[in-house]
């Protein structure tokens, strides 16, 4: 992969293979006996100035895969190419992360889903916006970063006046506007977004999308979106990749994929979102039988295969690969 044929196709972040696994210890001595296949092998791309939803069930590996992707977790095996279009540059995550980890943390950011404990309870607003402004050496003054932080904290809708105050002192929502703050600080290319507005009301949802809608056209971000809530999935995202058990199953434009959804867990999965419709009460819909496979002891061949009924003995074998329609 290289800067070239990326740029060319307009691609930002190319992923392949990817996997993530966790020991899982026991026994006397603690030693490991057996891995947690949170990721495995999953395929992503994202395209600069785009918005791909990642949904699936709860336990499904999509936080994982973020955390992975950003190089807070260490990949198992896979690659993660990044376009660095400033130094015309790609950077495998995977292989070069430590080389590169100033670059990929200044160009890759991450919102995460508790704005309660995501902003440290002893730092001030101002200091916690500052702070990666410090780290990655932007401003050369403490009035240029002052300076900053007030630009920043009015982008996201909140007044000056917040700099001064503590994290305990604001509302889920306001706190969740300080952590876009602080992702936006250092002029990011890429934003994962896991799960921003889950822990919100559903009144404060709307207002924090639609922030993330307008800093995306200002900033010309490209999000990678993370939910369960398939609704809101729809409002923001242009594709939506569906996962399950550590591997994506699906990935079609947002429209398509709600209009037609053509893998069966996908099916599934919509048909699960109520209706506030009399009229489709009666609707069909899509039941899984069983439950989802413990991660531990993933089944071979397609990991849907122990729920699907469409099931052959070639699924036993083959894990069936994404392809093209």
């Amino acid at each position: 992969m290289n800067y070239a044929d990326m740029k060319k196709n307009n691609i930002l972040l190319e992923v392949q293979g990817l996997k993530k696994y966790f020991p899982v210890y026991g026994g006397i001595f603690s030693r490991k006996v057996a891995e947690t296949k949170a990721v495995d092998d999953v395929n992503l791309t994202l395209y600069k100035g785009e918005t791909l939803g990642l949904v699936g069930e709860s336990g499904c590996g999509k936080t994982t895969t973020g955390r992975t992707i950003i190089d807070l977790y260490k990949a198992n095996a896979g690659n993660i190419y990044f376009n660095d279009y400033e130094k015309e540059q790609v950077i495998d995550v995977v292989t070069e992360g430590d080389i590169y980890k100033d670059r990929i943390r200044r160009q890759m950011q991450m919102i995460f889903q508790d704005p309660y404990a995501s902003l440290n309870p002893r730092m001030s607003i101002g200091s916690i916006v500052e702070e990666p402004l410090i780290i990655h050496g932007i401003g050369e003054t403490k009035a240029d970063r002052k300076q900053l932080v007030k630009e920043l904290l009015f982008k996201v809708g909140l007044e000056e006046s917040v700099m001064y105050r503590y994290p305990h002192e604001f509302s889920g929502g306001q706190r969740q506007r300080i952590g876009i703050a602080r992702a936006l600080a250092v002029k990011p290319s890429l934003i994962i977004a896991d799960e921003p507005v889950s822990a919100l009301d559903v009144s404060v949802q709307a207002h924090v999308l639609n922030l993330l809608y307008e800093l995306q056209n200002e900033f010309d971000l490209t999000y990678l979106f993370i939910a369960h809530d398939l609704s809101v999935v729809e409002h923001i995202s242009d594709r939506v990749a569906v996962m399950y058990l550590g591997t994506v199953v699906e990935v079609a434009p947002s429209g398509g994929l709600y209009d037609k959804p053509l893998h069966p867990y996908t099916r599934a999965l919509l048909s699960s979102v109520p209706v506030p419709d009399p009229e489709k009460r009666n609707r069909h819909r899509e039941i899984l039988e069983g439950d989802v496979p413990d991660p531990l002891n993933k089944p071979s061949g397609c990991p849907f295969r122990t729920r699907c009924k469409y099931a052959k003995k070639v699924c036993e074998m083959e894990v069936p690969k994404l392809r093209d329609f």
